[in-house]
């Protein structure tokens, strides 16, 4: 985060779409971790319940008693109890005991007798009793399971909440957490069970996140950008903390403080400080001092007075929010300038940003039913830090790629220039030295081009450090490569974990096939070792083509490059996308299959005619089925037969034919991506009737 990042090539449209649909999709995720809470409030006081409907969030209008469930208390006022709240405008707690009373109608299917049900209700041990029909579920012994569960015998139960002097008020519960829940036992010990790993979950990612980018600044103390972001996170955590404290396995001591006002205000006020100091550390030279020393204590001054000042509360947090509102939308119209201006980071701040804002904003004013707002503020907060991290994962990386180039530019540049492009491709051009390329040199050959490239490798990647994956990849280069150079083919180019190299001889197929086999033998046993160390194993596809492509350096004349084009090297680099979605080891096209000396010493199968991007008409495709796992051959040996004769019947359109053989094929290899290829197009075209 640093305004002289590199500009990111994603347009701002793209960057604010990105941001959205994590939003989307973490509000989704939310949404469906509670799917099946629903119920409606039929009239005061009461809520009806139906069997077999899943959880019921009990929100509506309660009955409130301050004098307690008496003869001659005063008559009840009804509070409407929802699952969001403003946390600054709610009350600290009740200044004098009240009692909270709900009846629940029970509709459905009864003649089996009692049923037992349960109520979640988290922050027990805030409450002096928790009651059910007059019988005592919860007696405020200082301890308790927020799960209550009894026997139900009518048609309806009444349901009563003892808050003692002082405890929390379920009308406005702060950042206590708001939602009751009421169903059949084993159903709400599920939601119980949801609940908890939801806000584990968000809990534990804010905590993880800065405790990283604390490490970071450790090892990098000048760059103040980490530790604004570990000051963001951790309050962010220590609020969430406390919102959730109720629903996660703490001490009672706890879920009481999340209900004071004291540490909501203390947690809120660090909350927005932190929030202005990473943009102090991100933009500190774009704004006067001044401004930016109001922005940071500002927040934190309104919310100890508000702690402070009791009498003065409720005006206070009317201020709270107001400066609130005024600071958010000068930090968006300020992002706004940025990002006009083109500053990269700031494309990516401002829509993580607003969806923040609009994520705590929007909370109040949701419907009461929307049990999912519980989660949208701590979301919007968690893909705030998320987008920071990322260009913080991003400056780290980009920092660590300079150094490296800079400390090993002196000593290697002869060197590298020497490299840079393959004897090879030297020769084939006809040119003794790199010095004596041009602009504009080409030579047309007929040459057998192969393409490899590893599973999954983002996923991999995204799991290892930036050191974890240069060391992979040159362990993995290390093995594979060689065996292209002894088979005589040499590397065209690395494109990241990919390689894409060209066998020049008559006989380049059996080449490429031959350095195919050795490399997926290579594979098993660098597997071996990664299985030592629990790693995870790897695999790795390869596209093999034959036909003729030109050589030549292109660019402009100070910075020239060479490159290989033509329509066959677009195909082998398709025909290796293919082994990825047929999960093949080596796919080979029909020309470079013809051109092999003996076909028949291979292990093959016929995989179809596949259209492929760039081709008008379908190009034949084999699979090589030598070098793979020995207990994979064995399967597709043995299967090879029924693949055969499904790939007869799929061509002579008798489609429940191939049905049948592809599912024999799938029942012995379950993994074969083109059996479930073809099976699913049998399927469909059987039901359309082609």
């Amino acid at each position: 985060m640093h305004p002289k990042a590199k500009k990111s090539p994603s347009s701002p449209a793209q960057a604010a779409a990105l941001i959205a649909a994590c939003a989307c999709l973490s509000a989704l995720a939310a949404g469906c971790a509670l799917r099946g809470l629903a119920g409606t409030a039929a009239r005061a006081g009461f809520i009806l319940y139906e069997l077999g409907s899943g959880p019921l969030p009990l929100v509506g209008e309660w009955e409130r008693y301050e004098g307690g469930l008496r003869v001659g208390a005063p008559a009840p006022e009804l509070v409407t109890v929802s699952p969001r709240s403003l946390p600054y405008l709610a009350p600290a707690a009740a200044e004098s005991g009240a009692t909270y009373r709900l009846r629940v109608g029970i509709a459905g299917d009864t003649r089996s007798g009692p049923r037992r049900m349960a109520i979640y209700v988290p922050g027990i041990t805030a409450f002096a009793a928790a009651r059910v029909d007059g019988r005592s579920l919860y007696a405020g012994a200082g301890g308790g399971s927020p799960f209550l569960s009894f026997q139900a015998e009518g048609s309806a139960v009444a349901i009563e909440l003892d808050s003692p002097p002082g405890g929390p008020r379920l009308e406005s519960p702060g950042l206590l957490y708001p939602l009751l829940v009421f169903g059949e036992a084993a159903e709400v010990e599920r939601f119980q069970a949801r609940s908890l790993v939801i806000a584990v979950a968000i809990c534990a990612s804010f905590f993880i996140l800065g405790l990283v980018s604390f490490f970071l600044f450790l090892f990098w103390r000048k760059n103040l950008e980490f530790l604004g972001f570990f000051a963001y996170m951790l309050a962010a955590g220590a609020l969430f903390t406390l919102r959730f404290s109720a629903a996660l396995p703490f001490e009672p001591a706890l879920a009481a403080l999340a209900s004071s006002a004291a540490a909501r205000a203390a947690a809120l006020g660090l909350h927005g400080s932190a929030l202005a100091f990473v943009f102090w550390t991100a933009y500190r030279r774009g704004l006067p001092g001044a401004l930016w020393a109001l922005a940071l204590a500002a927040p934190a001054a309104l919310a100890a007075a508000s702690a402070a000042l009791p009498g003065l509360r409720a005006s206070l947090a009317v201020a709270a929010i107001a400066y609130s509102a005024l600071a958010s939308l000068a930090c968006a119209a300020f992002l706004a300038a940025k990002a006009w201006k083109k500053d990269a980071q700031a494309r990516w701040i401002l829509p993580a940003f607003a969806v923040l804002c609009a994520s705590i904003a929007a909370e109040p004013f949701l419907p009461p039913a929307f049990t999912a707002s519980i989660y949208l503020a701590p979301l919007g907060a968690l893909l705030f830090g998320f987008v920071c991290a990322l260009l913080l994962v991003k400056k780290v990386s980009d920092s660590f790629e300079t150094a490296e180039a800079l400390s090993d530019y002196v000593d290697s540049i002869s060197r590298t220039v020497k490299s840079f492009i393959p004897k090879e491709f030297l020769e084939h051009l006809e040119k003794a030295d790199v010095i004596d390329l041009r602009l504009g040199d080409h030579a047309k050959k007929e040459m057998t081009i192969f393409f490899s490239d590893i599973r999954a490798f983002t996923e991999l990647s995204e799991r290892l450090t930036v050191e974890e994956n240069f060391a992979f990849i040159n362990s993995y280069l290390s093995r594979v490569v060689p065996i292209i150079r002894e088979n005589g083919g040499f590397v065209d180019k690395y494109v990241g974990d990919g390689i894409m190299a060209l066998f020049p001889d008559k006989t380049g197929p059996d080449e490429a096939i031959r350095s195919a086999i050795a490399m997926q033998g290579k594979m098993l046993e660098y597997n071996g070792h990664r299985a030592k160390v629990g790693y995870k194993p790897i695999s790795m596809g390869v596209g093999i083509h034959a036909g003729d492509l030109m050589l030549g350096v292109v660019g402009v004349s100070d910075r020239m490059e060479n490159t290989v084009i033509s329509d066959a090297v677009n195909l082998a680099s398709r025909l290796q996308a293919i082994t990825k979605a047929f999960n093949i080891a080596v796919a080979i096209s029909e020309q470079a299959f013809k051109m092999l000396e003996d076909p028949g010493a291979y292990k093959y199968r016929f995989i179809g005619k596949v259209r492929v991007k760039g081709k008008a008409a379908p190009v034949s495709v084999f699979e090589i089925l030598d070098g793979i796992a020995p207990e994979l051959f064995e399967r597709k040996m043995k299967a090879n037969m029924f693949f055969e004769q499904g790939m007869l019947s799929y061509y002579q359109k008798d489609f429940a034919g191939s049905i049948y053989y592809f599912k024999r094929v799938l029942d012995i290899i379950p993994e074969d991506g083109a059996a479930g290829f073809y099976l699913e197009n049998c399927m469909n075209k059987a039901g359309s009737g082609l």
